[in-house]
């Protein structure tokens, strides 16, 4: 492992899946798609999310590669300095659980991504390839 990944992965510490349960899988291959008109502005995180849906790629990949399909926000776009960025969050990721409440809409993630606190972290479950991850956020 690298010292960039393994200081990304010490800083999140929340990780529920090593990065090696991602080898093998197709790089760019995008298993999420926004749905349109659905996009939404996670200032309070720095982040813009649109609702997203699965794409074929996903569908046809996800009982053979054990992928998991779910409902929720798709993150399509990250601003570096904002607090998602600084907990690990990047475009193609797909939020379906906020402080332990599932979404399945951009809507539903951005209310919840407002409602963070600075005395208290808040667990945000979301899908990389596929595969699930948490972090812990806090203003």
């Amino acid at each position: 492992m690298n010292a960039r990944l393994g200081a990304a992965l010490v800083f999140v510490g929340v990780m529920s899946v090593s990065v090696a349960a991602r080898i093998g899988q197709p790089p760019n291959t995008a298993l999420y798609a926004c749905v349109d008109n659905t996009e939404s502005e996670a200032t309070l995180v720095g982040a813009t999310l649109c609702t997203g849906e699965p794409t074929e790629v996903l569908t046809a990949r996800a009982e053979t590669d054990n992928l998991q399909v779910r409902g929720g926000a798709l993150v399509a776009e990250v601003d570096r300095a904002g607090i998602a960025a600084v907990a690990g969050l990047s475009a193609g990721d797909l939020i379906y659980r906020v402080g332990g409440v599932d979404v399945d809409e951009a809507a539903a993630v951005t209310e919840r991504l407002g409602a963070i606190h600075a005395d208290a972290d808040t667990v945000v479950n979301f899908l990389r390839g596929g595969r699930p991850y948490r972090v812990k956020l806090r203003r």
